[in-house]
């Protein structure tokens, strides 16, 4: 392998340093091994700077041909003179008193941080540290009784408020309880009122026309009744006025008159309820008969002086007045009907 001039050069210049020309030839070698020189190339430095080059190791290794040296090289001879190593430097007074002066800087430096920091740490207290401390841990001690025994009154007045205020709660919750199933009750009151008012309008809606109906039933029969009673009436009183009229020819003028008596209950019997009528009609027809069979032939010409009398007025025939007898008769009857009116109601 050939040699590379180069790195021997600088090889060359690196031994020839002083500070590692005094160093030994072992540290030498392994620091120029360090920079990839081969042994042959650190032999031509050693050799070059006046080295001892030591013996190389045998190889197995094929011998390479060695490149012809330059023409500058001229190889050392192998007792050249060696550099002597530097005499020690020599130190006067000032060199003693700096290094004096630094030592006890520093010294004093290291007592001064040992006393204040690593002193108190490893001796042993004095009483008056102990009395200090002893002090103050009292005085921490009754600090933390005295907080202890605040947190204690906290507690037991926080546990009265929260007592009272579950009490209040509890109180609130029973009143509003109370008062919902007061309010689910009266609702449910409502309702039933609403729901029974509802059945009684409908029970009422339904029974209305029914109700009209059976009176409206009970007016037509009612009427159908006073006309029947009415007709009859008619029919009795013609044949009684037709037989006093053929028993005494006197009393030609009462056919005119008579048959207005059976009119007048019944031109008043609309303005009564259906049981007034009925029970009107049915006196007045009684009445009536009763007493046109009662009354005696003879009261017949009781008419004429009537009759006379309008005559003597001026008054025509045709609008005769009706009779005292009949329009007394009438009133009884108006009086015997009212007061069993009066007696059915009472006693409904």
């Amino acid at each position: 392998m050939a040699i590379r001039d180069d790195l021997v050069a600088s090889a060359v210049q690196f031994l020839q340093d002083p500070s590692v020309a005094s160093s030994s030839v072992e540290n030498r070698i392994s620091f120029l091994r360090s920079k990839n020189l081969t042994q042959e190339e650190i032999d031509v430095a050693l050799a070059r700077t006046g080295g001892n080059a030591p013996p190389s190791p045998p190889s197995n290794t094929p011998p390479y041909p060695s490149s012809p040296p330059a023409q500058y090289y001229q190889p050392y001879p192998p007792n050249a003179w060696q550099p002597q190593p530097p005499a020690p430097l020599r130190r006067d007074w000032r060199d003693w008193f700096i290094m004096a002066t630094v030592v006890g800087g520093v010294s004093y430096g290291i007592y001064s941080l040992g006393k204040r920091y690593v002193m108190p740490l490893v001796a042993p207290p004095t009483p008056e540290k102990l009395e200090q401390d002893k002090k103050s841990i009292e005085e921490q001690f009754e600090r933390s009784f005295a907080l202890v025994e605040q947190l204690a009154k906290d507690t037991e007045e926080l546990k009265s408020a929260e007592k009272e205020r579950t009490e209040r709660l509890d109180k609130a919750i029973g009143d509003l309880e109370s008062v919902m199933s007061d309010l689910k009750s009266a609702n449910r009151r409502r309702e039933d009122d609403a729901q029974r008012v509802r059945d009684e309008i409908q029970a009422l809606k339904d029974a209305i026309p029914k109700a009209l109906s059976n009176q409206k039933e009970m007016a037509e029969k009612r009427l159908r009744e006073i006309n029947g009673e009415l007709t009859s009436l008619k029919t009795l009183v013609s044949q009684r006025m037709t037989a006093n009229t053929a028993g005494s020819p006197s009393t030609t003028v009462n056919p005119l008159r008579t048959p207005a008596a059976p009119t007048t209950p019944a031109t008043t019997m609309p303005a009564a309820t259906g049981n007034t009528l009925g029970s009107s009609s049915a006196s007045a027809g009684e009445s009536a008969a009763a007493g046109s069979s009662s009354t005696p032939t003879t009261e017949a010409p009781k008419a004429t002086p009537a009759r006379a009398t309008g005559l003597t007025n001026g008054k025509p025939a045709g609008k005769a007045s009706i009779p005292a007898w009949q329009m007394a008769l009438s009133n009884q009857n108006d009086d015997a009907s009212g007061s069993k009116d009066n007696q059915a109601a009472s006693s409904s």
